[in-house]
């Protein structure tokens, strides 16, 4: 019985460790093979979530960078049209110049004759345009679309708005000695529908006539169309990436098919016969987004299949604009690199089970030889299983690098700043340390953009951002917040010092030029600075005090820095309670309109009034405008109030001047913002009309802040108030660095001394240099001199020495209620 039972623990002993190991192998091996499984499941699915994403972000900037070109070739439409027409009418003046000159001695229907049959056949703008010469009469000279009118009186000729055009043009030719002007009138081949037009004339002073042309607006616009979708037409990326265009009506207006373009596919369904293209339209209707369907055809396999499109529309033109993936190349790059890993693991699986099976019958032999080989077989494995699980990582973290960091910088982006802020804040914490915040923007990086284009302005970003990172050093971070705004996080700090240093380090970048393109670009940055624990821990909290004064730093200085202080948290909750309460001030009554009177130096009678906006509120009392016309431009609330102020003073002179021999000229303020506002001269035209007061009674003031920011967009705004028989007066005159470069270019009537000089007038002898020298620039351009804040009759005794034409300030009046400037200015006299 022993002896059966000692041979039954031999073969135990015999098998027992084969057994034990054989089974430890076979669920270490489903162990690991599971494990594989479900980790290569688990990055398959992060990666067609995280490749969507990217693929569908690709196709919304595609289309936002072509909304983009397409608004600003539309918004430059009128412009191109009045240039280019002006061009050819001065061609047209000098030809008929020359032949004048030429042939003086003979008669003027000779000579009339030969500058007709020169200017006759000229066309131009693909065949449209021509020129037609009037008499300011009305008497047509020549049309050559019309010649059975030439010879005949259009005098009495009106457009659909009643506009007498030819008397109208004549008028303004003959005063101005050119002049642009807008009419309604048909197409040769459409009679049915008048469309707006502009024209420009020029005087023609030996024969009293006026030569010109015009051009339909929407001719313009639709050869900026054509020339759009042409260039649309050719944009391609990737293996099937293009860009399309489609009208609210269905009509393919750009594809990369050519043989859609022009056709209409309004009830276009795909093939599960979802209505595609109505989604499509609708969805760009209603803001833009994502727009899933089985298109008509993909690029790369002329067959219908599913795509996901980003489109939003252009609603001025009633387009759709849009583009998009194809599912199938995600689907197919995904199932590739699925079958990768699946054959992978497939052949893992196999090794691991013969792997085991010989392991198992070399155990009955040599089971410490087998341990050993099983060993370092395993281990050879667990390489090959980790390599591919490595593989997929490496796609992981690639993918979560591009959703994580810039694309232009390579620079970590905002979904990394609260992680960064966080732990930065925490380091400090623990060393008993601050850490500096610091919104860094560049200073008039638009005008870069539009100087040099936006292509310049992106290499300059990755100029700078490499600059930037050399200023870092261990533990310090940067992010691109947006655009030209940057974010740095300076932990472990001592002090405030070590932070103005951290400061002076980022400045220091912008100190030498950048080379871009060839070209020396020079740049600066304001800097907003909040400090952790100062200003708060938390990292939204510490962002937001940063882009408040980031924003008052501009506001004081453009290349400075600021750091957040209890002063600038008082003024920002001030300003809340300003613009809570600014937002009821109107509906409330709670706005005045006061005038301060500006009187003629030499007679000493009144010439006109400025208007001045008072605020008195219940609870905050006197309120400066000072205090709160900053923050009516930053809500928005300037248009409302600006409009408030030119209703209410026109009203108020317009029943001042009534009755009144020499009516008195009325000043108002213009703010920037009301000055770029959509149709605010139409609107303001429209305002002096219906409170019928002569346009060259009314002067508005502009400040030299507002020509620094944008001298070209706001020029031609400047002008068209000018043709409209407005004054223009520059304010705080002299106080800028370029004041005297804007005389020369811009219509001014008038510049104002501003009160800083009329203060020192008695006391600095360069003052009064200066104001002398400023009154010679105005006599040199004919301009009228105002002076503000005259105090003392020694002050007006001084300016009047100097030829200064009008005088405001205390020494007259303060500021005065319609009522009281009646009862104190009975009668006016101007100067």
């Amino acid at each position: 019985m022993k002896i059966i039972s000692d041979q039954k623990l031999i073969r135990l002993i015999k098998v027992a460790p084969v057994l034990v190991v054989g089974i430890f192998i076979i669920l270490l091996s489903a162990i690991i093979i599971y494990n594989n499984h479900t980790k290569a499941t688990s990055d398959i699915k992060s990666l067609r979530n995280n490749f969507m994403d990217l693929q569908k972000a690709v196709a919304k900037s595609q289309v936002e960078q072509v909304f983009q070109d397409i608004q600003f070739e539309k918004n430059q439409t009128e412009a191109s049209l009045k240039h280019n027409i002006r061009q050819r009418v001065n061609e047209a003046y000098a030809i008929a110049e020359n032949i004048y000159q030429q042939h003086k001695d003979k008669s003027e229907a000779e000579v009339t004759r030969l500058i007709t049959d020169s200017l006759r056949s000229i066309s131009f703008n693909g065949g449209r345009g021509y020129f037609f010469i009037y008499k300011t009469n009305g008497l047509s000279v020549m049309h050559p679309l019309l010649p059975q009118m030439e010879g005949k009186s259009k005098w009495g000729l009106q457009d659909v708005k009643g506009s007498y055009i030819v008397q109208e043009m004549g008028e303004l030719v003959k005063t101005k000695g050119e002049s642009f002007y807008h009419w309604w009138f048909v197409k040769p081949q459409n009679n049915t529908q008048e469309f707006e037009k502009i024209g420009f004339g020029k005087y023609f002073a030996p024969y009293d006539w006026f030569i010109g042309t015009g051009e339909y607006l929407t001719d313009v616009e639709n050869d900026i169309k054509q020339r759009l979708l042409e260039r649309i037409s050719n944009i391609r990326y990737g293996k099937n990436g293009y860009v399309f265009v489609i009208d609210y009506q269905g009509n393919y207006l750009s594809h990369f098919k050519e043989s859609l373009v022009g056709t209409n596919n309004l009830d276009g369904k795909g093939a599960n016969g979802f209505p595609f293209v109505r989604k499509i339209i609708q969805t760009a209707k209603q803001g833009g987004d994502y727009v899933e369907y089985i298109g008509s055809i993909m690029p790369s396999t002329g067959q219908p299949a599913q795509k996901i499109s980003y489109v939003t529309a252009i609603a001025d033109w009633d387009w759709v604009i849009g583009t998009g993936v194809y599912i199938n190349e995600i689907e197919n790059y995904l199932a590739q690199r699925k079958t990768i890993v699946q054959n992978q693991n497939i052949v893992g699986l196999q090794k691991i089970l013969l792997l085991s099976f010989f392991s198992t019958l070399i155990l009955v032999f040599v089971l410490v030889y087998i341990s050993r080989n099983i060993s370092r077989r395993f281990e050879k494995f667990q390489q090959h299983i980790n390599s591919n699980i490595e593989e997929l990582q490496r796609t992981k973290d690639q993918l979560h690098f591009v959703a994580h960091h810039d694309a232009l910088t390579k620079l970590p982006n905002r979904l990394l700043l609260e992680e960064r802020i966080t732990q930065a804040i925490e380091l400090s914490k623990v060393n008993n340390k601050k850490c500096a915040l610091m919104f860094v923007d560049f200073d008039d990086f638009k005008k870069i953009n539009d100087l040099y284009g936006h292509s310049v302005g992106d290499d300059l970003l990755q100029a700078v951002s490499h600059k930037f990172e050399s200023v870092l050093q261990a533990g310090d971070s940067i992010t691109r917040f947006g655009g030209d705004e940057f974010i740095f996080c300076f932990p472990g700090l001592k002090d405030l010092r070590a932070a103005e240093e951290k400061v002076k380090r980022i400045q220091a970048v912008f100190k030498d030029p950048f080379s871009i393109a060839g070209k020396a670009i020079h740049s600066s940055c304001s800097i907003g600075v909040t400090i952790y624990p100062n200003d708060g821990d938390d990292p939204e909290e510490l962002i937001s005090k940063a882009d408040i004064v980031l924003y008052k730093s501009k506001a004081q200085q453009k290349g400075s820095f600021l750091f957040f202080n209890k002063l600038i948290n008082q003024q920002v909750h001030q300003d809340l309670q300003l613009e809570s309460a600014l937002r009821t001030a109107l509906k409330n009554n709670e706005f005045s309109v006061v005038y301060q009177p500006q009187i003629c130096i030499q007679s000493g009678h009144i010439n006109g009034v400025e208007a001045l906006l008072r605020w008195h509120n219940e609870q905050l009392g006197h309120v400066s405008p000072v205090d709160f016309i900053p923050i009516a431009e930053d809500t928005g609330l300037i248009h409302e109030i600006g409009m408030f102020v030119l209703e209410q003073s026109l009203s108020d002179i317009s029943d001042f001047n009534h009755h009144r021999e020499h009516p008195i000229t009325l000043s108002v303020n213009l703010s920037p913002r009301q000055l770029n506002a959509p149709k605010f001269i139409d609107k303001l035209v429209a305002a002096v009309a219906r409170h019928t007061i002569d346009s060259q009674l009314i002067t508005f003031e502009i400040t030299e802040s507002l020509l620094i920011e944008d001298l070209a967009h706001v020029s031609p705004i400047l002008q068209t108030l000018r043709d409209n028989g407005f004054n223009l007066s520059l304010d705080d005159f002299g106080t800028g660095y370029s004041s005297l470069s804007y005389l020369s270019i811009l219509p001014i009537n008038e510049i104002k001394i501003d009160r800083s000089f009329v203060d020192k007038l008695l006391t600095s002898s360069e003052t009064e240099n200066l104001i002398r020298a400023i009154v010679a620039i105005g006599e040199s351009y004919q301009l009228t001199i105002v002076a503000e804040g005259v105090e003392t009759a020694e002050q007006l005794t001084k300016l009047s020495s100097f030829q200064c034409h009008i005088a405001q300030g205390y020494y007259f009046d303060r500021p005065l209620s319609l009522t009281d400037l009646n009862n104190k200015y009975l009668t006016t006299v101007c100067c």
